[in-house]
């Protein structure tokens, strides 16, 4: 295809960035754009893996801690929480509008990234974080503060967000591979195996390899 067809399904305000980012020359533009889109798409087995097994380790660490597997109601009234509770109403609405039963399974499920990142910030020092901590197993000691997992996990939650809304990957700060190894390093966190068949199946390193120089 060429520019302008590109232009006309993608749209010449998002390949503008490409072009400009590219000195202006078209072909090396059109590269770049798929690039991104390999790029993005090599993402993929890391967002997945770590975030579903964050959820599912914070869910099983809450549900220890409030002896119940719905433990957000025991959230309501309590204003701290009110915007995790709002996020909780709009999982449930959502699941009412499908037509499915809102379990506590399913509704962990629908809760987006930013729901499970939020348990991290300062406000909740000293209601979650004692139990939370727990999650990451293996995280040095040294590093298993709250501050450093609630920064990695703001890294990736702002990463995840640029591959889903299919932004530009290539000229990030930090780099991506840079926040890519962050990523792998929180799932490490969480537990070595489970990064070492992640390994096996993530592409990305060799991807950004492939695609650099732009």
């Amino acid at each position: 295809m060429n520019w302008e067809d590109l232009e006309k399904h993608f749209s010449s305000a998002r390949l503008g960035r490409y072009r400009a980012s590219c000195d202006g020359d078209k072909e090396i533009a059109t590269r770049a754009y798929v690039s991104n889109l390999l790029l993005a798409e090599a993402m993929m087995p890391l967002l997945n893996v770590l975030e579903i097994a964050l959820r599912n380790g914070m869910h099983n660490r809450l549900a220890l801690l409030y002896e119940r597997a719905d433990w957000w109601h025991d959230w309501i009234g309590r204003p701290v929480f009110d915007w995790q509770i709002r996020e909780v109403n709009n999982a449930k609405a959502k699941l009412l509008r499908r037509a499915e039963v809102a379990t506590p399974d399913k509704i962990v499920a629908e809760l987006a990234f930013g729901f499970w990142s939020s348990l991290f910030n300062a406000q909740f020092q000293g209601i979650l974080w004692k139990e939370l901590r727990l999650v990451f197993p293996r995280c040095p000691k040294q590093q298993r503060q709250r501050h450093t997992i609630s920064a990695a996990l703001n890294q990736v939650r702002s990463l995840r967000n640029r591959v889903f809304h299919h932004e530009q990957l290539l000229w990030l700060t930090p780099t991506l591979i840079a926040l890519h190894a962050r990523g792998m390093e929180v799932v490490g966190w969480l537990d070595p195996s489970l990064q070492n068949w992640l390994a096996q199946l993530d592409r990305l390193p060799a991807v950004w390899d492939s695609v650099q120089p732009i």
